[in-house]
């Protein structure tokens, strides 16, 4: 009876600390350009989700996002080796930077949503 007690005050305890839900808000189809160092934070009530990434079709060219200060490659053109892991999720308050090499850049799709709670 102690175990039931304590496992249903723990979930109804965890259930009143919780975040909130999120809310669908917008599709944000982000541009990029070659050596961007410009960096978009997630506004604040926000959380993104990052769908995919899409290049220019010059030969040999990537995609990276540079997130707390760690560059990750999104995608790489005219290979069979698909380096992003989408979705990827960034909080509220992330700053990231999206740039290329080679090429004109490029595209992420993001999906934005409203933390309500």
């Amino acid at each position: 009876m102690r175990t039931f007690f304590f496992f249903t005050a723990f979930f109804v305890l965890g259930a009143l600390k919780a975040q909130g839900n999120l809310q669908f808000n917008q599709i944000i189809n982000l541009p990029f350009a070659v050596s961007n160092t410009t960096p978009v934070t997630v506004p604040a009530g926000k959380i993104w989700k990052i769908e995919s990434c899409m290049l220019s079709t010059t030969a040999n060219s990537y995609a990276l996002m540079q997130y707390n200060g760690v560059n990750y490659n999104l995608r790489q053109q005219q290979t069979s080796t698909n380096l992003a892991n989408f979705p990827f999720w960034l909080a509220s308050g992330s700053s990231v930077i999206f740039g290329a090499n080679g090429g004109s850049g490029g595209f992420v799709s993001i999906i934005e949503f409203n933390i309500v709670p």
